[in-house]
């Protein structure tokens, strides 16, 4: 993919979310740059700190941490999201999650460092800064219902409603772990959602 594609999008996320500068958009310019994962590659790896802020083009990752050798899927993200581990990107220290490609993915990129230097000299960057940063914490609390006591099938039915294109294009074990099930539980639930439709 070429990079005025992906600097297109982001530029159409960024409009959708706040008054929009083109020329103080245009000082990123110099400083975005491609990268492409593979599936199975990780953009971001516990106990490593995230130096790079990235904007989700194309394909899917999941975010997950690691106790006691148990994998626990954290985050399930697409196209006009974000991969970066937030709190490690803001603090510079190392993640507590790993960001893993579930398909081939296109991520437009910048650095801790050139992105603190647009902080310095735009106050267009320092608002796109702070929203998107507002958005990320206000997702991460309306997603609190995946840790909570509700029944295996309204967590389920909770994704459907959602992020519904998700669910057909992550492993079941994925979104088991995502929702804090067992992949054989949600294999029976998937099966009785379908009979009760058909």
């Amino acid at each position: 993919m070429q990079i005025e594609e992906a600097i297109n999008l982001f530029r159409n996320y960024l409009k959708n979310i706040t008054t929009f500068n083109v020329d103080e958009f245009d000082l990123a310019l110099p400083y975005f740059a491609i990268r492409e994962l593979k599936k199975g590659e990780h953009f971001v790896e516990e106990n490593k700190t995230c130096s790079h802020f990235a904007f989700m083009v194309s394909g899917l990752v999941r975010a997950y941490s690691n106790a006691d050798g148990e994998e626990a899927t954290v985050c399930l993200c697409g196209t006009n999201t974000f991969a970066t581990s937030t709190v490690s990107f803001i603090t510079q220290t190392p993640s507590n999650t790993s960001t893993q490609a579930l398909d081939d993915v296109v991520l437009l990129t910048i650095s801790y460092h050139d992105l603190q230097y647009l902080y310095t000299v735009s106050t267009f960057w320092q608002k796109v800064g702070r929203i998107i940063t507002e958005k990320e914490l206000m997702f991460m609390q309306k997603n609190e219902w995946r840790n909570s006591k509700l029944p295996a099938i309204e967590k389920y039915q909770l994704l459907l409603k959602e992020n519904p294109g998700i669910v057909n294009r992550v492993p079941l074990q994925f979104i088991a772990s995502y929702l804090g099930i067992q992949p054989e539980t949600l294999s029976r639930l998937r099966k009785k959602l379908v009979s009760r439709i058909s």
